[in-house]
């Protein structure tokens, strides 16, 4: 959670999509799939008849096994009104024992956050695309008989996401013609605070600001070749700074896709490659 800074609900800063995330986590120029829900509710827009995705991670195999997060989505056009879609996040911390100010054991809980959200877009023509979301955030870290004040840890919220892609017409810049270039720009999570117990454990939800581009300078039958750059800005801790992602792909006769990225985030101390290997089967 430390990522967008001090906020709640951290199931909403896990980028899914396993394209996405080998690729740098750029992906709110493209948005080409049921993800585009988290990355840019506006990408749904493109998508032809309808998409299903579904994403199960471990997030800390090496420290607990029962860490996990799920990502559902599915998109469906309705034919001369727009594109609908609706996506499920789930977030479990696993298990904890229950004690009081001795180590006795009392026994066990579980911590886990979902959010459920609905959204759409139209089309401003061929080439510009606008959407929205609207999803409800529940947060349950622990039981009223785990905590001091014997009051449920539980929180809720809801919030909204605003998205715009454009493809961009072919430019033509100092003799050279730049085709297939996109433009994608988003605000995501844009509603209360969470408050828990009391309004002084209220935690802001992690708000923010992401633009960026995607450019295929090479594309044939034979291969498509894909640079990626976007800058995140949280809205939460304007003191924080901007996180930067670049990332490429390189995809194969339609048939295996390699991947590589880069993510920097000063604040958060991490500065590291990502990489990625998608195959595609068609019937």
């Amino acid at each position: 959670a430390m990522a967008q800074g001090e906020s709640g609900a951290g199931s909403l800063i896990i980028p899914p999509g396993a394209r996405a995330n080998g690729m740098g986590q750029t992906y709110v120029a493209i948005a080409d799939d049921a993800t585009a829900m988290w990355w840019n509710p506006a990408g749904i827009g493109f998508i032809g008849n309808g998409a299903v995705d579904l994403m199960h991670s471990q997030l800390v195999p090496d420290l607990a096994s029962d860490v996990f997060f799920e990502y559902f989505g599915g998109i469906y056009r309705i034919e001369g009104i727009g594109v609908i879609g609706a996506a499920i996040q789930y977030l479990t911390y696993g298990e904890w024992t229950h004690t009081r100010m001795t180590p006795e054991e009392l026994g066990t809980f579980q911590s886990w956050e979902i959010s459920p959200m609905i959204g759409g877009a139209v089309k401003l023509g061929d080439r510009i695309s606008l959407g929205m979301n609207l999803k409800f955030i529940y947060v349950s870290l622990a039981p009223a008989e785990a905590t001091l004040e014997g009051t449920d840890g539980t929180g809720h919220s809801v919030a909204v996401d605003f998205g715009g892609l454009w493809k961009v017409p072919d430019l033509d810049f100092f003799g050279y013609t730049i085709s297939r270039l996109n433009l994608g720009l988003a605000v995501t999570n844009l509603g209360p605070s969470i408050t828990y117990i009391n309004r002084d454990q209220a935690a802001p939800l992690p708000r923010t600001l992401r633009g960026g581009f995607a450019y295929s300078p090479y594309w044939s039958p034979v291969g498509k070749f894909t640079l990626t750059g976007e800058v995140n800005r949280a809205l939460v801790d304007f003191d924080r700074s901007n996180t930067y992602h670049a990332g490429a792909e390189f995809m194969y006769s339609d048939l295996i896709a390699v991947r590589v990225g880069y993510v920097q985030d000063k604040d958060g101390a991490i500065d590291d490659p990502t990489y990625g290997l998608g195959f595609v089967f068609n019937n």
